[in-house]
């Protein structure tokens, strides 16, 4: 049971070939007095007999060759035998001697060798002196008889056969005396003794069930304990956080947890800067997002950009509002700014794009939000929140890009959001990424494989390089936070007020990245177009228009544009002018898009989303925004029209003294058609050719 021998075939095999009287186990003594004596007996026997065995041999022989044995002991205290030369059991054509100390331990009896053999084989002479104890020399003489001999192979039998042989182990012991074999036997597995083993190992099991277990007096398990070992990929995490228990799988580095009641309690902090030298990135650590379902359906400007920010924080559980944002009626251009709804939630509201709630816990923010008092307030400030009710969370611990802009205006995206993140992608693309990974929520798989217009510009200008685009779930239940979060600020940059933000270098080298990767035909700036068409013998001479009424969609239209146009083809005067009508921008892929802004030299347009492309067209491009509101679009920002050495002109509703068409401007039936005089027309297509 002590694993130091086991009975096999009759024989005693010892289990390892150290054994004296010392090496008892100190296990063993947990057993019977009887167990004990047996063992005892053992060694006694092995020793007494072991001690009086002396093998001599001449040194004269360089080699040797002896019968393989399979109960033979090797003496623990012989210290000659490092390098005993052993015949091995099996052996093929090119037999040899083994001298490794491996086949020693399965060979036999350990012998001295005398050197000095002719011819390149061995000669041995073991003798073995003589036992002292008389009953001993008796039966081994009488084993010698008794038991039959191993008979050597073919290739042993040319080697010299010893003049005396080696005793066996069976040959010292014979069966009559071998009694402490047969007394482990039978006595150790008698059914009293199996009787009471079986009753002490049901017992020792009853014990260590029912013993508690007690917590490291030096831990403080109320309070929760950090968790920033690794953990590979696919682990279950188990770790005590005081009244509950942390459990998590991670994958990719994101931790996945069945229940927010299964997260340790977190700390919020931020926002800090992701540049000092630069305004608009802010940091954040350990926050959660929440999306703004009834931004979508607002009557008036529908976005995507809008979000909700859980910082969890201790200071505000006493604030029954503490999880209901502020609304979206102001603008909240600073993190510490101070708002009108602070006064009714009693708490800072956030920023643009970023709206904040607090809480103590994933859980507790859940609970809060499904108080009725606070679910009201929420749809009065249009600010309803998913998920609704949390129960599961993602808790992503890479750095994370927070990509969000309004899917439903292109030209909001790329003031909003571009014209922030710029002067960050230029000097990230030549250094490195401080983050690894990106979400979307305003378009899912926005720079892995959407085909949205402003996605597909950032795909082609490099925008995150390879920053992975994190997938998420379309579900009401998923909770999604962040350790580290990056969050390129909604609108920072929206008006191009910060002098310096866009430089004009930057903004050039963004456009040349564009028209390289469009394949776009003609050059961005006036050198480089007068430069090409003298190398292609071409001139310069005429002007294409590119005009769009949107007709076709249910928005604000022109609704005699096409015959107002046909009347001025007529004209001498425009002969050397190329009108080209879109009837719908939509229906063209981006790449469509940017070549025929690229291909204009002056766009005429209704007001719309579509006159971002003008990002694509050449520097020298005239601009007319055409409508009844006399509000003008973000590409009319005379910075913007700067940056592309371009110039902007608005046409909108007439004033009641312009009864001479000196203006051009628009008649408008309502807010969303109007029609132009040929007069006005015309008015407008000259200024743009002589701009």
């Amino acid at each position: 049971f002590c694993s130091l021998f086991v009975l096999s075939e009759g024989d005693l095999l010892l289990s390892d070939h150290r054994l004296d009287s010392a090496f008892l186990p100190a296990s063993c003594n947990h057993f019977s007095q009887l167990t004990t004596t047996i063992y005892t007996s053992v060694f006694e026997e092995y020793n007494n007999q072991n001690n009086q065995i002396n093998l001599k041999m001449d040194n004269n022989n360089s080699g040797v060759a002896i019968r393989r044995t399979s109960s033979s002991i090797i003496s623990p205290t012989n210290s000659t035998t490092s390098n005993i030369p052993v015949e091995d059991d099996e052996y093929g054509e090119d037999f040899d001697l083994s001298i490794s100390s491996h086949k020693r331990k399965q060979s036999g009896i350990p012998l001295e060798v005398a050197e000095g053999m002719t011819g390149g084989r061995a000669s041995m002479e073991p003798s073995l002196d003589q036992i002292a104890d008389d009953e001993e020399e008796g039966f081994i003489s009488e084993r010698r008889q008794s038991l039959p001999r191993i008979q050597s192979s073919s290739r042993l039998s040319s080697f010299p056969r010893p003049a005396s042989p080696i005793p066996e182990f069976d040959e010292i012991f014979d069966g009559e005396n071998r009694r402490f074999r047969y007394a482990s036997s039978i006595k150790f597995l008698s059914t009293r003794n199996i009787l009471i083993l079986a009753f002490i190992t049901v017992l020792a099991i009853v014990i260590t069930i029912h013993t508690p277990s007690q917590p490291d007096p030096g831990v403080d398990v109320s309070r929760p304990v950090e968790a920033d070992a690794p953990t590979e990929d696919g682990e279950s995490h188990f770790e005590d956080v005081g009244p509950g228990l942390e459990f998590y799988t991670e994958v990719d580095h994101v931790r996945y947890y069945k229940s927010p009641d299964k997260m340790k309690e977190m700390k919020s902090e931020g926002p800090t800067p992701a540049d000092r030298e630069l305004g608009g990135m802010h940091v954040f650590k350990n926050v959660c997002l929440t999306n703004n379902i009834d931004a979508m359906s607002y009557e008036n400007n529908p976005t995507t950009s809008l979000r909700g920010l859980i910082y969890f924080t201790r200071d505000q559980e006493h604030n029954s509002q503490r999880c209901v944002p502020c609304s979206n009626s102001e603008n909240m251009d600073r993190w510490d700014g101070t708002y009108e709804d602070e006064t009714v939630v009693k708490h800072k509201c956030g920023m643009n794009g970023l709206h904040t709630m607090y809480a103590t816990s994933a859980g507790d923010w859940s609970n809060c939000i499904l108080e009725d008092e606070n679910t009201q307030l929420m749809k009065k400030f249009g600010q309803t929140q998913t998920p609704t009710s949390v129960t599961s969370v993602h808790f992503f611990q890479a750095p994370t890009f927070l990509l969000q802009f309004n899917a439903f205006d292109m030209e909001s995206a790329l003031f909003d959001m571009l014209m922030t993140y710029l002067p960050f992608w230029k000097k990230y693309e030549m250094n490195e990424f401080p983050f690894t990974s990106l979400i979307s929520h305003s378009v899912k798989g926005c720079i892995s494989h959407s085909h949205h217009p402003f996605c597909e510009l950032l795909h082609q200008m490099a925008a995150f390089w390879e920053v992975q685009d994190l997938s998420w779930e379309s579900n009401e239940n998923t909770l999604y936070c962040y350790k580290t979060l990056y969050y390129n600020q909604v609108g920072y940059n929206r008006n191009l007020e910060h002098e310096g933000h866009v430089t004009k270098e930057v903004f050039g080298g963004l456009r040349e990245n564009l028209f390289n990767r469009f394949g776009l035909p003609r050059r961005r700036t006036v050198e480089a177009r007068e430069k090409a068409a003298a190398i292609e013998g071409q001139d310069l001479l005429g002007t294409k228009i590119i005009l769009y009424d949107k007709t076709s969609r249910d928005e604000t239209h022109w609704t005699d544009m096409e015959a107002v146009i046909t009347e001025a083809k007529s004209l001498d005067k425009y002969k050397d002018v190329t009108f080209v009508v879109v009837k719908d921008f939509d229906d063209l892929s981006v790449a469509h898009q940017a070549r025929t802004f690229n291909e204009a030299d002056a766009v005429v347009m209704v007001h719309g989303q579509h006159m971002a492309n003008a990002i694509y067209a050449v520097d020298g491009t005239s601009f007319v925004g055409v409508g009844c509101s006399g509000t003008v679009p973000l590409i009319g920002n005379p910075r913007f029209m700067e940056l592309m050495d371009s110039n902007y002109k608005h046409v909108s509703k007439c004033k009641e003294d312009n009864e001479d068409d000196s203006e051009a401007c628009t008649v408008c039936q309502d807010d969303d058609h109007f029609t132009m005089t040929q007069a006005a027309f015309e008015k407008m297509i000259d200024d743009v050719i002589h701009a």
